[in-house]
């Protein structure tokens, strides 16, 4: 074979590489459940970044399906942002709180994300979240000299403790609308969530090339480094960094990639405490929280 035909070949091979459209909630899901295989099964995965709206969520079966009664830490009791960022990331992941534990977990393997994947994630999905909450908006499609590194913990499934949510329902800090369902067989809860315990992600800006970006970055988030800002957006995190081009971020609650929705089988009952089979599945299609929004993530190889 001649210099000429080699070079042909190689252009084929590498133009004959697939190219796909997908959006986040797919991949997510597809690398899950490549680290997970049979125990995703059953779950909706969320099609966008989310830190809310797991475990322990409610919302009301019957007359309003699509009624989010309370979110994960309101449905525990603690309804002030300031004391969740105040716990450990222990205390996160394990729904703890007065030391009464709601959750139980089972920690898994890192997600198996390639190069481009993370970078698609990070620029299309997570920084124009991050920038909505600073009130800043930029277009990383086509950009230069933007360098990122994202690095996450390693996948986790949560499961909700029965006779500590049942002790939690029955006393005086129960969400009132959510005892009131829990009372008239109209709750549905999230008894279970795949999360990943922990992301970080840096960037890093040629300030030649994105001179304007660089100076609404800067001004943002000077003196907030340390801070944790978003706390009332679905993705909250926190600056660790903010140097002249080179900017890290932390995302300080475990991220939602996936929930479990289950309907209460009897009012004012939460069933046999060895598990939750005796609640039927319920899916509740475009009301779940974890929908509530799309990413596209564009082209991946």
């Amino acid at each position: 074979m001649n210099f000429r035909k080699l070079i042909a070949l190689l252009v084929v091979i590498v133009m004959a590489q697939p190219v796909v459209a997908v959006d986040y909630g797919q991949l997510m899901a597809n690398r899950v459940k490549e680290v997970l295989k049979g125990k995703a099964n059953g779950y909706t995965f969320a099609t966008y970044p989310v830190d809310n709206f797991g475990l322990a969520t409610a919302y009301e079966d019957k007359v309003d399906p699509s009624k989010e009664l309370c979110a994960t830490w309101d449905c525990l009791g603690v309804s002030d942002d300031a004391k969740v960022e105040a716990m450990s990331p222990e205390e996160k992941l394990k729904l703890k709180v007065s030391a009464v534990q709601y959750a139980d977990t089972g920690e898994g393997p890192a997600l198996k994300l390639s190069d481009d994947e993370k970078n698609s994630i990070s620029v299309k999905a997570l920084l124009p979240k991050i920038l909505q909450v600073l009130s800043l908006s930029f277009d990383f499609t086509h950009s230069k000299g933007v360098t990122t590194t994202l690095t996450m913990g390693p996948v986790t499934i949560r499961t909700l403790r029965r006779k500590e949510m049942m002790d939690h329902l029955n006393s005086k800090d129960a969400h009132p609308l959510e005892k009131a369902a829990f009372g008239q067989k109209k709750l549905v809860l999230v008894y279970s969530d795949i999360v990943v315990s922990s992301m970080t992600i840096n960037l890093k800006l040629d300030a030649s090339t994105n001179a304007d970006l660089e100076a609404k970055l800067g001004g943002a988030l000077q003196g907030k480094v340390g801070q944790v800002i978003g706390k009332d957006s679905s993705l909250s995190f926190k600056v660790d960094r903010a140097d002249k081009g080179e900017y890290s971020f932390e995302i300080n609650k475990p991220m939602i990639l996936a929930v479990y929705t289950k309907r209460q089988p009897a009012k004012g009952k939460l069933g046999p405490t060895r598990s939750w089979s005796n609640w039927p599945n319920i899916d509740l299609g475009t009301s779940n929280k974890v929908l509530a929004e799309s990413v596209d993530l564009g082209d991946l190889k």
